[in-house]
């Protein structure tokens, strides 16, 4: 059987594969960081922190603010405003 040899290209890449691990831990530590927590956070694998979510019920009880009202209302009425005018212009157009 012939005997297959490594490129010098090869051992260079393999020699990354182990040392580049070990050095970063290594200046992680050195830097007082914890490399584990970053990688994870690298990653996306980080547990999110809990966020503390309080409940207000809404003022008028029907899940909509005053403000939110004001504003649909106003949204109704240029709502109605635009159909208006589409179609006295359709109308003028069609004269």
């Amino acid at each position: 059987m012939p005997r297959t040899r490594l490129t010098v290209f090869s051992r260079f890449i393999i020699f990354l594969l182990i040392a580049l691990p070990i050095v970063y831990v290594a200046a992680a530590l050195f830097n007082g960081e914890d490399p584990v927590a970053n990688v994870k956070g690298w990653l996306g694998m980080d547990e999110p922190e809990p966020r503390e979510e309080s409940y207000q019920a809404p003022p008028n009880g029907n899940g909509a603010t005053d403000a939110s009202l004001q504003e649909i209302e106003q949204l109704r009425s240029e709502n109605e405003r635009l159909r208006q005018e589409l179609t006295r212009c359709r109308s003028e157009k069609s004269s």
